[in-house]
């Protein structure tokens, strides 16, 4: 059972050897994730691994629509409003 992000969470601690909780974190940091998600996000794939834990990692192809979704909106080619009262000023003039 994997667990819902309105899962109520316990707080607890345990006691790593140093090197291992550096490891820890350098891995949680590459992957965005603090260390509580990182760590809970393992244990859930060793106890439930036939359950999908979320992955938020970029692959190759998506990091690619980004970098061109940066470059046209540094090039002015898309549309940027400040707030939703702009969005929806934009959207009524259609």
């Amino acid at each position: 059972m994997i667990m819902s992000t309105t899962a109520a969470r316990i707080p607890t601690s345990f006691r790593f050897q140093s090197s291992l909780l550096e490891e820890l974190k350098e891995k949680a940091k590459a992957s965005n994730r603090s260390l509580n998600n990182y760590v809970e996000s393992l244990l859930i794939s060793i106890l439930h691994p036939s359950e999908v834990v979320e992955d938020n990692t970029i692959d190759e192809e998506l990091q690619k629509k980004i970098d061109k979704a940066m470059d046209e909106y540094k090039k002015g080619e898309t549309l940027h409003f400040e707030n939703s009262t702009e969005m929806n000023k934009w959207l009524d003039s259609l």
